[in-house]
C-alpha cells in the first residue's frame, strides 16, 4: 500500500480474507486497497461486509464513509464518518474525515471543530494539518494557512495534498517560484492526479506563461476529461493568449460539466465582451456575479460593457462594488474614473485619476498604469513621460505605451507626433485594432480622409464582430462623400447590436449634415440624438451635433443656442473651436450646416 502496488495489495489481502473470512478488518484493508485503485464498487462491497460482520467498528464506517466520497454523496458519507465518531470519538481520521466533507459542504465552523479535534488527539497528524490549512485557505486566512500546510510538510513531505493550496497562496502573493516549486512537487508525487497537472497550470499564469499552462491543463484533461475545474482552466489560458472563440468553447465544456460555475461565466461573459457581444457578455457576468458577489473581475468585466452602451450609472454601480472587494485595483479605479467623467462628475473623476498617479513606481509596468492615470487626467506631458520610460524599462511595453503617448499627443494638437507614435506602435504590433483606430482619428484630423479609410477598414478586418471600428468607418466614408455607404455601415452597426451613445451621436450627424438630399433626414435625425442626449447628457461633442440637427429642422434659435453651449468648453482645441464658430456662423444665418467631402 505504501508503495502504491494498488494490485498487489488486493491481491494480499484476498489472501487474508481466504484464510479469515470472517475478519472485518481483511476487507476493509482490501476496500482501502480497492477504493485507491479506483474500483469503487468493490470497495464499498467489502467496506459493507465489514460492517456485516462488525457493526459496532467505527474504522468500518470510516472507510465506507470515504469510499463514498470518492463518488461524492456527502450526505451518506457524512452519515457513515458520524456514526465512525459516535462509535469511536477518539477517531482521529474520521473526525479529519469529516472535516474535509464540511469544508467543501461550506460548513467552516463545522469543519474546524473537527479538525481541531483531531489535531488534539494526534498532535503529529499532517493530513489533519493540510485539512485545516485548506480550510483557511478556502475562507482567505492565508497566514494561517501558510502556517498549517508548511506544517503539514514538515511532517509528510511526501504527502502530495498541502502542495497544491500552499502552491495557490504563493501565487497570490506573487511569490512566483514559491508556487512553481510547490506544483513541481505535487507533480511528481502525485501524477496521475489531474489537479496536480491543474496546480502546476494555475503557476504557469501568475508569470504569464499561458502555452505552458495550457499544455498542463491538457494533461490534466486526459487524466480527468470530466473535471469542469480543467476546462475552465483551458478557457482562461486561451482568453489571456486573445483565442476568444476558444476561451468560450472551452468555458461552455465546464458550464456543461458543472452547471453553477462562476470562474467558467465570468471566462466566458469577458471573452464575448472581447468580441464585443454585449448582451450575451453582459448575461454570463451577471450571472457569474450573482453566484459569487465578490468575483472582481465579473465586476469590472460588467461595468466595461455598460460603459460601452452608454449606461454610464450601471457602470458606476459596477465600479464602485468592484473597488469594495479590491480598494486597490487598478482597473476598476481607472474605469470610475473615466465613468465619472462620461458623468460630468470632473472632481471625482480628477480625485480617483490623481489617487492612481500618485504612486512612486518603480518598475515599468508602474510606470505604464501611472501614464493611463495622467493620460486620463488630461496631464498628457507627465503621461507622455511616464510611457516613455516604461518601454524603455521594459520592451514588451512598448506597443501599448506608444499608444498612450499617440492619445496625449493628438489631445494636445501634435498631430505629426502622434502620427509617428502610432506608425511605431502599429509596426511592433500590425494587429492591434486600437492602433489602427487612433491612426484614422490622427489622419481624420490632418484631412487625410483616403488613408483614415483604409486604417478604418484594416481596424475592421482585426475585430469584425465590434461595432466601433464600423462606426468609425461610416464617419470615414461620410468624410470622402460617400454618404450612401456610411448610412450603410451604420445600419449594419445598429444590427450588430450597437447601441452606444456614439452609434446615435454619429447616425444623427449623419442625416442631419450629409450633403446628399437622398440621404438626410431630419425626423429620424432627431430620433437618434434624442437617444444619444439621454446617454450622456455631459458630452460636449452631442450638443454640437444636436445643434446640427436643430438647424436640420429649421430649429435656428435652438441650434445656436446648443452651438454656443459647446463653444463655452474650455478644452476645445483651436481647430474643434475655429470649425464650431464656422457652423454657428451658419446658424446665426438661419442656414442648416453641410458637411461636404473633405470638411
Amino acid at each position: 500500500m505504501n508503495a502504491s502496488k494498488w494490485d498487489e495489495a488486493v491481491k494480499a489481502y484476498t489472501e487474508a480474507i481466504e484464510r479469515e473470512p470472517q475478519k472485518a478488518g481483511n476487507y476493509l484493508d482490501r476496500a482501502a486497497a480497492q477504493d485507491a485503485a479506483g474500483d469503487i464498487e468493490k470497495a464499498l462491497a467489502d467496506a459493507n461486509k465489514a460492517i456485516e460482520l462488525d457493526p459496532k467498528n467505527s474504522l468500518a464506517y470510516d472507510v465506507r464513509g470515504w469510499v463514498k466520497y470518492t463518488k461524492r454523496p456527502n450526505a451518506e458519507t457524512i452519515a457513515d464518518l458520524t456514526k465512525a465518531i459516535e462509535l469511536n470519538p477518539k477517531n482521529a481520521r474520521a473526525l479529519n474525515r469529516r472535516a474535509r466533507v464540511f469544508t467543501d459542504e461550506n460548513r467552516y465552523k463545522e469543519a474546524l471543530a473537527d479538525v481541531e479535534k483531531a489535531i488534539g488527539l494526534a498532535e503529529d497528524y499532517a493530513d489533519a494539518y493540510t485539512t485545516r490549512g485548506r480550510l483557511f485557505y478556502v475562507q482567505g486566512t492565508y497566514r494561517k494557512a501558510i502556517v498549517d500546510l508548511s506544517t503539514a510538510i514538515g511532517f509528510d513531505p511526501q504527502q502530495p495534498r498541502p502542495y497544491g493550496p500552499r502552491s495557490r497562496i504563493w501565487s497570490i502573493w506573487k511569490e512566483h517560484k514559491r508556487a512553481l516549486e510547490d506544483a513541481e512537487q505535487l507533480v511528481r508525487l502525485d501524477p496521475k492526479n489531474y489537479y496536480a497537472f491543474l496546480v502546476r497550470a494555475y503557476a504557469q499564469d501568475g508569470v504569464n506563461k499561458f502555452d505552458a499552462a495550457l499544455a498542463d491543463a491538457e494533461e490534466a484533461r486526459k487524466i480527468n476529461d470530466k473535471a469542469a475545474d480543467v476546462y475552465a482552466e483551458k478557457a482562461f489560458c486561451f482568453f489571456y493568449l486573445k483565442k476568444y472563440d476558444e476561451a468560450i468553447a472551452e468555458a461552455t465544456n465546464a458550464i456543461r460539466l458543472q452547471e453553477r460555475f462562476s470562474e467558467a461565466y465570468q471566462t466566458r461573459g469577458n471573452a464575448l465582451l472581447a468580441k464585443s457581444q454585449l448582451d450575451p457578455a453582459i448575461a454570463d457576468l451577471s450571472l457569474a456575479i450573482r453566484l459569487n458577489q465578490r468575483d472582481l473581475q465579473a465586476l469590472i468585466g460588467r461595468g466595461s460593457a455598460y460603459y460601452q452602451l452608454s449606461q454610464f450609472a450601471r457602470a458606476l454601480a459596477d465600479f464602485d462594488a468592484a473597488l469594495k472587494v479590491d480598494p486597490a485595483s487598478f482597473e476598476a479605479r481607472l474605469r470610475r474614473a473615466d465613468t465619472y467623467k462620461q458623468l460630468g462628475q470632473l472632481d471625482k473623476a480628477s480625485a480617483d485619476f490623481k489617487q492612481l498617479a500618485s504612486s512612486k513606481p518603480e518598475r515599468p509596468d508602474a510606470f505604464f498604469r501611472r501614464a493611463l492615470a495622467y493620460e486620463g487626467d488630461g496631464q498628457f506631458d507627465a503621461a507622455i513621460a511616464d510611457a516613455s520610460k516604461a518601454m524603455a524599462l521594459d520592451e514588451k511595453l512598448a506597443p501599448a505605451s506608444l499608444l498612450i503617448m499617440a492619445s496625449a499627443k493628438l489631445k494636445k494638437g501634435d498631430l505629426n507626433g502622434a502620427l509617428a507614435d502610432v506608425d511605431k506602435a502599429i509596426a511592433l504590433d500590425a494587429k492591434n485594432t486600437t492602433a489602427f483606430q487612433i491612426r484614422a482619428g490622427v489622419k481624420h484630423r490632418l484631412k487625410r480622409f483616403d488613408e483614415a479609410v483604409q486604417d478604418c477598414q484594416k481596424a475592421m478586418e482585426l475585430a469584425p464582430t465590434d461595432p466601433m471600428p464600423r462606426l468609425n468607418y461610416a464617419y470615414a466614408l461620410s468624410r470622402i462623400g460617400d454618404y450612401a455607404g456610411a448610412k450603410r455601415e451604420l445600419e449594419e452597426a445598429e444590427r450588430m447590436g450597437s447601441r452606444s451613445a456614439w452609434f446615435y451621436n454619429n447616425l444623427a450627424w449623419l442625416l442631419s449634415t450629409a450633403d446628399d438630399d437622398k440621404i438626410r433626414d431630419g425626423a429620424k435625425a432627431a430620433e437618434a440624438i434624442k437617444e444619444a442626449i439621454e446617454l450622456m447628457p455631459n458630452e460636449g461633442r452631442i450638443w454640437d451635433t444636436q445643434a446640427a440637427v436643430c438647424a436640420e429642422q429649421g430649429q435656428f434659435d435652438e441650434a445656436v443656442k446648443w452651438e454656443k453651449r459647446y463653444l463655452g468648453l474650455k478644452l476645445l482645441t483651436s481647430e474643434q473651436r475655429k470649425d464650431a464658430q464656422r457652423r454657428l456662423e451658419f446658424y446665426q444665418k438661419r442656414q442648416p450646416y453641410r458637411q461636404g467631402p473633405g470638411e
